[in-house]
């Protein structure tokens, strides 16, 4: 069994030892370790990930804020259309007018990379839009009053009360305050 090891540096020596892990505190970077492990040869060296690795697989991915901008803007449609994204992509038109489905105002759309398709997944006029009864499609044919009288009289019963003393015992019969209701018979002599 070979011997572990253990070096702390500031810099990565030129010659490694066989079998032994190195934590490298850059003197440009004290506040951090990078570490390198070698293996039964010394020229087998594995290291563990660092900040500028993480920040390569972000930028890779198109989210490091470097030349991949997560979401481009633009003034106009004509301004979209021109573009020609390599990878998936959101834009902002500032004015997207031009696209019929938008009265005015901005949209925002997602382009497809592998389809070199645009998809619109959203659109500013929809942010201030104040709903009337009279434009709105598959509406009740009720008006509001009638909707609203109907709403405030859904548990409205002057003898609400004994209604809600109704019941019903394990035998299906009728039951009223728990108990069978009792005929309007005074006697049964005959």
């Amino acid at each position: 069994m070979a011997s572990l090891s253990i070096y702390r540096e500031t810099a990565l020596p030129g010659t490694l030892v066989a079998n032994s892990i190195y934590f490298v505190a850059p003197a440009a970077r004290p506040d951090y370790v990078e570490i390198y492990v070698t293996g039964n040869d010394a020229s087998t060296v594995k290291r563990v990930i660092g900040e500028q690795d993480v920040q390569a697989l972000i930028n890779a991915s198109g989210g490091g804020g470097g030349s991949a901008n997560m979401l481009e803007i633009v003034d106009d449609m004509a301004a979209r259309d021109a573009l020609s994204p390599a990878t998936n992509v959101l834009v902002l038109v500032l004015d997207a007018s031009a696209d019929e489905t938008v009265t005015s105002g901005a949209a925002t759309y997602a382009y497809r990379a592998n389809t070199s398709t645009w998809k619109k997944i959203s659109e500013a006029e929809s942010m201030d839009v104040v709903l009337t009864w009279a434009n709105l499609q598959d509406k009740p044919t009720s008006s509001v009053a009638e909707i609203d009288d109907a709403a405030s009289k859904r548990h409205s019963h002057a003898n609400k009360t004994q209604l809600d003393k109704i019941d019903e015992d394990a035998n299906g019969n009728m039951t009223y305050g728990g108990v069978l209701p009792v005929t309007g018979w005074g006697s049964s002599n005959w």
